[in-house]
């Protein structure tokens, strides 16, 4: 009997062990894992190396046809010609550019609750041209679920420059939402374009989406945004880039040498060789094309 009363005890001690041992663990992977009150650094989507422009049923990077002001006013006849409209967003294919999914999702931590964020369209809700930032503000509000659950989410205020005609970025401040009852979540997303369709509207871009707060995680991929309606029609003078200030040409240096003749300095290079006569061309001028 005594035997068996120390057996019993041994399990029990055995099995409370264990639940310290657990409940230690769940602790320590709280502790040690991402703070949900540390801010979250956004990963940075993929760089796209060329931006292709299709315009007139014919497609091509746009370094090789087009200014930045053509690729600005393009963008922005894009987005205000569909202003008040729904976008559709999707999973897509960055070769081929076809949907996999009529939506992006990621995953995240909402408290200690896994759950998968799930975005399908957005409403373009206002387009400002802003031409001292040389921006396109877009305010965007993505239509989100959450464990097919719909938070309470603030509009998305999103800045688009092109800083090259191979370098286009949408980027937004910042918005919040409430994924759990403690309080909101921080969502911040980056968008790299790399794709403008202006016959049919659709955007091709790499998106980043990052979420801090109560609730954490995020996600990266490629996406299309289609537009109901197209870029047309365009015009081109709604965005002009502010020209550069003229500079004044630099006073060459008149000096003197040893023998008393005249050297003329331009641009920090002395020389005292003759000017050269017309048609005395050392280097053969590039033919127009």
């Amino acid at each position: 009997m005594l035997k068996r009363l120390d057996s019993f005890k041994k399990i029990l001690t055995f099995s409370a062990l264990l639940s310290v041992t657990s409940s230690c663990g769940v602790l320590e992977e709280i502790l040690t894992g991402p703070s949900p009150f540390d801010p979250m650094t956004i990963v940075t989507p993929k760089a796209a190396s060329s931006v292709v422009v299709c315009r007139t049923q014919q497609c091509a990077p746009a370094r090789t046809n087009m200014t930045r002001e053509f690729l600005y006013n393009s963008l922005l006849n894009l987005f205000d010609n569909n202003l008040g409209s729904t976008v559709l967003l999707c999973d897509a294919d960055p070769n081929s550019r076809m949907c996999f999914e009529n939506y992006i999702k990621f995953t995240i931590k909402a408290g200690v609750t896994p759950a998968t964020v799930v975005i399908d369209s957005a409403k373009i809700l206002d387009v400002r041209l802003k031409r001292k930032e040389q921006t396109i503000e877009v305010a965007l509000d993505y239509n989100t679920h959450y464990n097919n659950v719909r938070p309470i989410c603030r509009s998305s205020k999103n800045a688009l420059f092109v800083k090259t005609p191979d370098y286009v970025l949408m980027e937004d401040t910042g918005y919040r939402c409430k994924f759990t009852t403690i309080s909101t979540s921080l969502i911040s997303t980056v968008f790299s374009i790399d794709y403008v369709d202006l016959d049919y509207g659709v955007i091709g871009m790499n998106y980043s989406f990052g979420v801090s707060g109560p609730a954490y995680g995020g996600g990266t991929g490629y996406m299309l945004m289609r537009f109901q309606k197209n870029a047309y029609p365009s015009d081109p003078k709604k965005f002009t880039l502010p020209k550069a200030p003229a500079e004044a040409p630099a006073q060459p240096e008149v000096s003197v040498d040893a023998n008393g003749d005249k050297i003329i300095e331009q641009y920090g290079v002395k020389t005292d060789a003759a000017k050269i006569a017309p048609g005395q061309y050392k280097v053969a001028p590039l033919p127009l094309k």
